[in-house]
């Protein structure tokens, strides 16, 4: 499963980096990334939401030829947050704030091989991706939300 999980993320590394988006960290199988933190971008929702489309696409890609198929889900909402080192021993760099929460309910909210956004991040967005609307659906702490799937190439 590492061998996996390694081959996996060094490809999403790449496309964070083919998009100027950044990886934080992973936790078991979970990958979180940002995008428009390091370096200050105008267009920082549309590369995340880019990677993202590729990171699902890889993997149905990958799929076609792999002994283990692997699935997941995406949740994108953008905001402010703030970043920092934390710990002593075995210090990581790790991100705050409600940005954070929100992302999380978004892919808590999302499907499998689906990217489910923000209303927010929506606005930021509408013009470069094709979408599907969502219901407005009651989130974890948020109250009423509404939210958009990412229509993304489909390799079947």
């Amino acid at each position: 499963m590492i061998d996996e999980l390694n081959e996996i993320f060094t490809a999403f590394d790449d496309i964070m980096e083919f998009n100027d988006c950044d990886r934080i960290k992973t936790i078991g199988d979970a990958y979180l990334a940002v995008g428009g933190m390091t370096e200050k971008s105008k267009n920082h929702a549309y590369k995340i939401v880019r990677a993202a489309t590729q990171m699902i696409e890889y993997l149905k890609k990958r799929n076609q030829t792999s002994p283990i198929s692997w699935t997941i889900r995406v949740g994108i909402h953008s905001g402010s947050l703030v970043g920092g080192v934390v710990g002593v021993k075995k210090y990581i760099y790790d991100v705050f704030g409600d940005t954070v929460n929100t992302a999380s309910r978004m892919e808590t909210n999302s499907e499998e091989m689906k990217i489910n956004i923000s209303d927010v991040t929506y606005q930021l967005v509408k013009n470069d991706f094709t979408f599907i609307e969502r219901e407005t659906t009651e989130i974890k702490g948020k109250d009423l939300m509404k939210m958009w799937f990412v229509v993304t190439n489909s390799i079947d």
